[in-house]
């Protein structure tokens, strides 16, 4: 995966010929919520600085190299005098602008003696007039919406020009120097790096472009609890780390999306290089304003994501994979949630044609949103959501081609058809979302569908619509019997505006012995509302014939009985098409 990211970098570097600032400079605004920056202005003449000021003004995107930003530690400075503003706007500035001219201690930093006097005169300048710019900044900050993010820098007025950090030289040395003495803490000589797998000079052991592990714990380091052997973990040689350093930030900028509201960067991995892959497919990943440009066209979206762009991609050939890396970030830390490697774009067009064929067969747009519905919460109450590990593992397992239990998936989707049924909620909306699920993975082949042999009914091109879903007696039985209650429960309403007859059904948990005993009672009750006509009586008879011919120990689940039995209740007007061809009697 990590090599898959370093490709992508240097593809990047390459194409746009970048230099290494380029790379290790971040964008503040790049989540959107920094709009604003502090600026603590100094006057130089004749090489003497002078405190001016504290100024407020939008952020400017034009800007990034000139503010030179990159995080750093949380509880210590930054790679240059740039930071965001957070937590107690006093301690920002002590701790990220102030704090950074430490490196003024530091013997290593080359400094040549008009740069340490200018650095130093900047120094003592912000401690002289520290209170005037906490209290500037905290003014500013109480009257700033708290949603808007500020970014606080330094800004220079030379000869009536505005020169911002990354406009002068030594700032922009000294992100680099201490960028490097950073990475250099655990580096050994002569070494294979993780990445490229290729003996190189130097191997740096501490390497945060992704902090899969930290070395502040013990349980992380190798060697016998040596942090000096602990480069062992993740050895990687400065050629990599660059790359790497840009691959993420373009995944982070461009290619990261949404699944069903979980976060994801979509990597490519070029399998015999990049000369076999079309121009138009590279840009697609390396190209900012193309992906800008598919992102607000009209595709077929399949995630529940507005700008997913996997529609384009399933067109392309399999001379690339896709990786699909689901991150989460916990404090400093970034924890994997799931990682699916080398999905072909012939696995996504064979995803797309069954996605189609439900949106032809329910008249409804079908996405994994529709499976997200019932892997969400345990309980329509809880605050987060608890059942993220359990969706992502379907997901997986739709696009690595691998089956998947439908005991499990019935169990899921009959939890939330009977909190909608009891509740009187959206119980049709929900059981219909059921069948495309179940649609959907039978179309897939990724659930097992029992057939059986069956001679001709009236039924059967109703039945055929829906490919192997309906392929047994006892499935056919119970939907037909779900349709005719259906019309008990409707013909109940209409009288009496209740549904007295519902108490029967036993919250959706029917038992082999319920649905047995369950004909007999509807039947009954039809004929005293007299409205057992030719047609129910017609329906009644199919059910009988297939319960019949099903047996007795169904194989299937409580779960998986009442699902075909709802499913016959929620499309009781396909049935009605089939018994009542001049449409249905009042």
């Amino acid at each position: 995966m990590l090599s898959a990211i370093k490709e992508l970098g240097q593809i990047i570097i390459e194409r746009e010929k970048r230099e290494l600032l380029d790379v290790l400079v971040e964008d503040p605004n790049s989540n959107g919520s920094y709009t604003k920056v502090i600026t603590i202005v100094f006057t130089v003449n004749d090489k003497k600085v002078e405190f001016t000021g504290v100024e407020l003004e939008q952020y400017d995107a034009y800007k990034r190299m000139k503010y030179l930003y990159k995080s750093g530690a949380a509880n210590s400075s930054d790679f240059s005098p740039t930071a965001k503003l957070s937590g107690k706007p006093e301690g920002t500035f002590d701790r990220k602008i102030l704090g950074w001219f430490k490196i003024l201690d530091n013997k290593k930093a080359e400094l040549s003696q008009s740069e340490r006097e200018f650095l130093t005169s900047v120094r003592d300048l912000l401690e002289k007039n520290s209170t005037i710019i906490k209290n500037k900044i905290l003014k500013i900050r109480e009257e700033t919406p708290k949603k808007e993010g500020i970014l606080i820098t330094i800004k220079f007025i030379q000869d009536s020009k505005a020169l911002y950090v990354g406009d002068i030289l030594v700032f922009k040395r000294l992100l680099i120097f201490m960028v490097n003495e950073k990475d250099n803490k655990l580096m050994q000589k002569n070494k294979v790096c993780s990445i490229c797998g290729e003996i190189k000079e130097t191997v740096m052991g501490k390497i945060d472009t992704y902090a899969f592990y930290t070395l502040d714990k013990p349980g992380f380091i190798t060697g016998g609890f040596d942090e000096q052997r602990a480069w062992r973990n993740f050895p990687v040689c400065p050629e990599c780390k660059f790359s790497l350093e840009e691959g993420k930030k373009f995944l982070e900028g461009n290619l990261t999306f949404k699944f069903c509201g979980i976060k994801y960067n979509l990597i490519p991995k070029f399998i015999i290089g990049t000369k076999t892959v079309s121009e138009d497919v590279m840009d697609i990943f390396t190209n900012t304003s193309k992906l800008a440009s598919l992102k607000q066209k009209n595709l077929e979206r399949i995630t529940n994501d507005e700008e997913d762009i996997l529609d384009v991609l399933k067109d392309a050939n399999d001379v690339l994979t896709l990786n699909f890396l689901f991150i989460q970030k916990v404090q400093a830390a970034q924890r994997i949630l799931l990682v699916i490697e080398d999905v072909f774009p012939s696995r996504l067009r064979r995803i797309f044609n069954a996605k189609y064929a439900v949106d032809v067969l329910f008249n409804q747009n079908f996405t994994f949103g529709t499976i997200r519905n019932f892997f969400a919460k345990s309980d329509s109450n809880k605050r987060n959501y608890d059942l993220d590990k359990y969706f992502l593992d379907i997901i997986d397992r739709i696009f690595k081609d691998r089956p998947i239990s439908k005991t499990f998936i019935v169990s899921f989707i009959m939890k939330k058809v009977r909190a909608e049924f009891i509740n009187d909620g959206y119980f049709y909306p929900t059981v219909k979302d059921g069948l495309q699920v179940m649609a959907f993975l039978e179309d897939l082949n990724l659930i097992k569908v029992g057939v059986d042999t069956m001679e001709q009914k009236i039924f059967d091109h109703m039945f055929d619509k829906y490919g192997q879903m309906f392929r047994s007696p006892l499935k056919r039985g119970l939907f037909l019997l779900g349709s005719l209650t259906e019309f008990l429960l409707r013909k109940q309403y209409k009288e009496r505006n209740a549904k007295p007859f519902l108490k029967n059904l036993k919250s959706l948990k029917m038992t082999e012995r319920d649905f047995k005993g369950l004909l007999p009672r509807v039947q009954n009750k039809l004929e005293e509302y007299d409205s057992f006509d030719k047609g129910k009586r017609q329906l009644a008879s199919e059910a009988a014939n297939y319960l019949l011919l099903a047996g007795d120990n169904w194989a299937l689940s409580v779960d998986e009985l009442n699902f075909y039995f709802a499913a016959g209740m929620n499309l009781a007007d396909e049935v009605a098409k089939v018994i009542y061809p001049d449409n249905m009697p009042e």
